[in-house]
């Protein structure tokens, strides 16, 4: 077994690994959303932070890339800590190739510093045997649910709501990187979402207004992606109290992928929430009127993001995916 490391400038190896995460994806969550070629060769060489990180392939006997896996070493918060994604495709599962990319991993993990890695896998896959048999913990869960833009309930009495318990709040919205003058106030909102549940010990990310000009930004400019902000600012003072972000793969028809939403905590209580989200289904409507689903994840010990959800038509859509972690 041949084991090298990716040169991201090297499109045909980054294609031949797109073509495994595509097969292992289409056996593994045949009904979730993917990633097309160019988002993922973006995700692949600099992912979504600006991270450190790297990917080593390994070829059969005739050259062709069965498998990867992506190390990312973050170097802000967590640095005693690693994300690894291994992929094996399916047509050479069981021959013991996940478990050299894990010891490789392991040991390149390990060298950096590290104390610890954590990856994901689907409920019942044989990515979540592949954990159990490594030695890893199931530390915290994860729920897919999916809005059906084509069949969403009537929103007018929650609009009514949430509009009266937002008075004083108002809505601003941008496609693309953020203006300037709301780069303090993402970065705010950003760094609230820290009071969202996670694994015991994993540092919560802390954003300043360079951090989402450098990696924020750079997602929007350079990944390929078209995202959308909505925002709801506090009138007397112009502070932002709510953000969310949606993201649109233009190689993934129909298909749009919720970011972060969040309120700070001094505005909460006033439904920013869900106004925020449902000025979001207006502002798709008018610029992506091809998107007929968004598809968004929270960890099961979120109710509070989980009942808004539900309320405009989120439906739950298995498998559920657990956070593992292993101890180096």
């Amino acid at each position: 077994m041949q084991t090298e490391l990716l040169d991201p400038a090297d499109n045909e190896t980054v294609l031949a690994c797109h073509q495994v995460y595509l097969s292992a994806h289409q056996t593994d969550d045949p009904a979730g959303g993917w990633m097309s070629l160019g988002v993922f060769s973006f995700w692949l060489a600099r992912g979504w932070d600006g991270d450190p990180r790297e990917v080593w392939v390994t070829r059969g006997a005739n050259g062709n890339v069965t498998g990867y896996f992506l190390l990312e070493l973050p170097e802000k918060q967590n640095r005693t800590r690693a994300n690894l994604e291994v992929v094996v495709h399916p047509a050479a599962r069981r021959r013991g190739l996940g478990q050299a990319l894990l010891g490789h991993a392991k040991s390149r993990a390990v060298g950096a510093g590290r104390l610890a890695m954590l990856a994901t896998a689907w409920d019942g896959s044989p990515g979540e045997a592949f954990a159990r048999k490594a030695g890893a913990v199931a530390v915290l869960p994860d729920v897919r649910r999916v809005q059906d833009l084509t069949a969403l309930p009537r929103l007018d009495e929650l609009r009514a709501n949430a509009e009266h318990a937002a008075a004083g709040y108002s809505l601003v919205s941008w496609a693309g990187p953020v203006p300037e003058e709301h780069l303090a106030g993402v970065a705010e909102l950003t760094t609230a979402m820290g009071d969202a549940p996670h694994s015991e010990g994993v540092e919560s990310t802390v954003w300043d207004a360079e951090r989402v000009r450098e990696d924020l930004n750079e997602v929007f400019a350079k990944a390929g992606l078209r995202g959308y902000c909505v925002a709801a600012l506090h009138e007397p003072t112009g502070a932002m109290a709510a953000l969310t972000l949606v993201f649109v793969d233009p190689g993934v028809p129909g298909l749009a992928v919720q970011g972060n939403t969040s309120v700070a905590r001094l505005h909460r209580g006033h439904r920013l929430g869900l106004l925020v989200k449902l000025a979001m289904l207006d502002k798709l409507a008018a610029d992506e009127p091809g998107i007929t689903r968004i598809e968004t994840w929270n960890a099961a010990a979120n109710p509070h993001m989980i009942a808004i959800n539900e309320a405009l038509g989120y439906q739950v859509l298995p498998p559920t995916v657990m956070e593992w972690e292993l101890k180096l």
